[in-house]
């Protein structure tokens, strides 16, 4: 594949998605901002959750939508970043701009650490590798006294007059994820992320060094994960390892970006909203069997939009085009 042909492959309208996705997104953001004006604590807490996981779900996208590389071990940056909130209110900070600092900077370097040798492997490998990542650390925090090993941390937060600040706190996180994103695909890093995931070994004749942006890219989603991590543990109070590495966290925010549309800006938070609403509703209304439904939802979008929800927003040509574009994909 010759430089030209790679350039022309990826295109601005592939590195960001559909505008209208994105400016719906936005929208949606800032309708978003009323919720605690509500004075519902149960709906205040569903729509922070759904930001929480909109923000791991775009640190999973910016890996494995724009790089290429599924990783499975994404819930462990966001425990070491609820973690790194846990410790330092152990110790008598309780400042969610500290917390939210010191998650960003120890993912980071431990993104960097862990991803200089895991990043060189591909594919499937890869993922296993991410996963046991993921389950290791759950293990060794669970066996250390320090962060209260499997009996967990009580986390301090404040009272529930003011208990709406980890609702807006939640909120401009993920409004970063979102905006950073956006800024990240429209750069030269960008690039350099869709030539990789396209294909490696064309863009490392373009002068592309896939090791150093690869870390990069694992670093950012690290930081992003982290940092809702970081305000998930005072919200929440408590901290343990079942808690902090759970496996909803883990799986949730890959099923909402590619649900949402991977690789695209507006994909991961179109997913989020719409699987963690669902699935809210889900347990609220059909308890025992909500799970069947949930994952049968999952299967039967997943099959008819491979591409993700966002694809639909920059369709032309109605149903038609819809079917045979979805026939020439799978084609």
């Amino acid at each position: 594949m010759t430089t030209t042909a790679v350039l022309r492959r990826i295109g601005l309208g592939g590195i960001t998605g559909s505008p209208i996705a994105i400016a719906v997104a936005l929208a949606l953001m800032v309708v978003l901002l009323a919720v605690p004006f509500g004075h519902n604590g149960y709906l205040e807490i569903v729509f922070r959750n759904i930001l929480m996981y909109a923000a791991m779900a775009y640190g999973w996208n910016l890996i494995g939508g724009y790089t290429g590389y599924v990783s499975f071990g994404q819930v462990a940056f966001f425990g070491a970043g609820a973690y790194c909130s846990a410790v330092l209110s152990a110790h008598g900070i309780d400042n969610l701009f500290a917390d939210v600092a010191l998650a960003c900077v120890v993912n980071a370097l431990f993104a960097i650490v862990v991803g200089l040798p895991v990043l060189r492997l591909k594919g499937h490998y890869f993922a296993i590798a991410t996963l046991g990542i993921a389950l290791a650390l759950s293990d060794i925090v669970a066996n250390l006294d320090a962060l209260g090993a499997s009996s967990g941390l009580a986390v301090h937060h404040v009272d529930e007059a003011h208990f709406y600040v980890y609702y807006y706190a939640m909120w401009l996180v993920a409004l970063a994820t979102i905006l950073g994103t956006y800024f990240i695909a429209r750069s030269k890093l960008g690039f350099a992320f869709v030539a990789i995931r396209e294909n490696e070994e064309a863009a490392a004749v373009l002068g592309i060094d896939a090791t150093r942006y690869k870390i990069t890219a694992w670093a950012i989603s690290a930081m992003m994960a982290g940092a809702a991590g970081a305000v998930f543990a005072p919200a929440n109070g408590f901290l343990d390892p079942s808690i902090a590495f759970s496996v909803d966290s883990n799986v949730f925010p890959i099923v909402m970006a590619i649900l949402g549309g991977a690789g695209t800006v507006a994909g991961p938070f179109i997913g989020a909203l719409i699987l963690a609403g669902a699935n809210e509703l889900l347990q609220r209304y059909f308890i025992k069997i909500h799970t069947l439904f949930f994952g049968a939802m999952i299967v039967i979008v997943v099959l008819i939009l491979p591409r993700g929800l966002v694809w639909l927003f920059g369709l032309k040509g109605g149903a038609r085009t819809w079917l045979k574009s979805l026939t020439a994909y799978k084609a």
